[in-house]
């Protein structure tokens, strides 16, 4: 029986099992064998263009040719997989993500997500990173930052302020200390959080950039949204720390340390100081990750219960299902009532504002989810983007080109071009005409090696039973 998709060794012997057991009699194929996708349509990423009728050869986990296919000449002993109809893409990457277990390796994978920044990690994370940047455990390329560095909080707000698992700071005495701990560690990045006082980021900034590791996060409450620009601070999590600058003195709620004031402060925003916050943000260099998913903890139980009710809920824990049935036990969320979810919503549209405003001037963005239920979160974040006004090329840019470009990785990274990176998802449908179809996933070609749609639908349920 001829093996119609490819399984990388990578997968692990238990996991290679399970996906072997659902096709009887199959072999993995040889894993320097070409793969050719045939007579399909690529959207290259290079510019907003689809290229038809043709063929993209990979080998050895580059791609080496994109040409017609009438003048392609695929090698005996390919492994051919039939594009007609079909749309290749870069594999999607999600620049916010927090988690540990293994299990979710295979459904990033399953899901077109082939690389992820985890925003507050540990040993554990470490290790998974290195599993499959070693070839041992097949999953998405990972970049960690370590344990979240934190400063204390308000002891007024100290009960809706969770501190536990974090490296807290006080000088920056401690906050140089703690980069240099988590640089000696093999943290790809530092992560800094919202107490962190003005001092200690001042030393975590400095150290930071002594040993060439970049700093990430939230904005510090003592630091403000201009001392991380002047910073250089590489990306800015969730667009909360621009609040303080678009709600006017006068405005009858005002953002203040806990996230039930800052999240209803977005109402009172000032459309008309966007623009200049956004040529700011270009000019100092930083990225934003606006983590648009995340609205669905703060909308009222009526969409709420809709959107649990969806298919793409239904791929979620029973601990991630608590995460939104139980919110309001979250410590951050303790404060908040069912009538703030429903003023919240008065303030999504001043933050779309500031997203088109930040892509509009140039100072880019890129797709991150910070929200259960993992990989399936990063087509709905895409959707939520198109939503708030950028063009599906547009939303596509964020989670394939630009996180490449962010991460510095080589020429043609978050591009199907040749010589990229054989990171592709094979797709039913065009995401230029609806962003949708990003869920519409065909196959995925990871490193070169080819899932197809029987092969990732086992991924699903080997992570389901673990």
């Amino acid at each position: 029986m001829m093996l119609r998709h490819r399984v990388s060794p990578a997968v692990g012997l238990s996991a290679l099992t399970s996906l072997l057991a659902c096709n009887p009699g199959a072999e993995p194929s040889d894993a320097r064998a070409t793969l050719a996708i045939e007579r399909v349509s690529v959207i290259p990423m290079d510019g907003e263009r689809v290229l038809t009728g043709v063929t993209v050869l990979i080998g050895d986990g580059r791609v080496l040719a994109v040409q017609p296919s009438a003048e392609a000449e695929v090698p005996d002993g390919a492994v051919r997989v039939d594009g007609r109809g079909r749309f290749l893409i870069p594999g999607l990457n999600d620049m916010h993500v927090h988690f540990g277990e293994e299990s979710a390796l295979g459904r990033f994978l399953a899901t077109g997500v082939t690389g992820v920044r985890i925003l507050s990690g540990g040993p554990h994370t470490l290790a998974l990173r290195d599993r499959v940047r070693s070839g041992e455990r097949a999953g998405p390329d990972i970049h960690t930052a370590g344990p979240i560095i934190e400063g204390l909080p308000p002891p007024e707000f100290a009960a809706v302020i969770d501190t536990a698992g974090r490296a807290m700071v006080r000088d920056s005495l401690d906050g140089d200390r703690t980069v240099r701990e988590q640089h000696a560690a093999g943290y790809d990045f530092i992560k800094v959080y919202n107490n962190v006082p003005a001092a200690a980021y001042r030393g975590i900034v400095a150290e930071a950039r002594r040993l060439g590791i970049r700093v990430a996060g939230h904005v510090p409450f003592g630091v403000g949204l201009d001392g991380v620009l002047a910073a250089g601070q590489a990306s800015i999590e969730h667009l909360r720390g621009y609040i303080w600058h678009l709600v006017p003195e006068e405005a009858p709620a005002q953002p203040g340390p806990d996230l039930r004031s800052r999240t209803l402060a977005w109402a009172y925003g000032d459309p008309s100081r966007i623009e200049a916050l956004a040529e700011r943000t270009r000019e100092a260099g930083s990225w934003n990750v606006p983590t648009l998913s995340v609205r669905m903890i703060h909308k009222p139980d009526r969409l709420l219960d809709a959107y649990l009710a969806t298919e793409e809920a239904s791929h979620m824990t029973a601990a991630m299902r608590r995460f939104y049935t139980e919110r309001m036990s979250i410590p951050w969320m303790s404060n908040f009532t069912p009538d703030d979810f429903e003023a919240a919503l008065d303030g999504f549209g001043v933050a779309d504002s500031l997203i088109r405003a930040l892509v509009a001037a140039g100072a880019p963005v890129m797709a991150g989810t910070d929200t259960p239920p993992l990989g399936f979160a990063l087509h709905r974040e895409l959707e939520e983007l198109v939503a708030a006004g950028l063009s599906p090329y547009e939303s596509l840019r964020s989670a394939t080109v630009n996180p490449a470009r962010f991460l510095g990785r080589e020429e043609g990274a978050g591009m199907v071009v040749e010589g990229s990176p054989a990171d592709l998802v094979l797709l039913e449908g065009n995401p230029l005409e609806a962003i949708g179809n990003t869920r519409r996933i065909a196959g995925v070609a990871r490193r070169g090696e080819w899932l197809d749609r029987a092969t990732l639908d086992a991924m699903l349920r080997e992570a389901a039973d673990r």
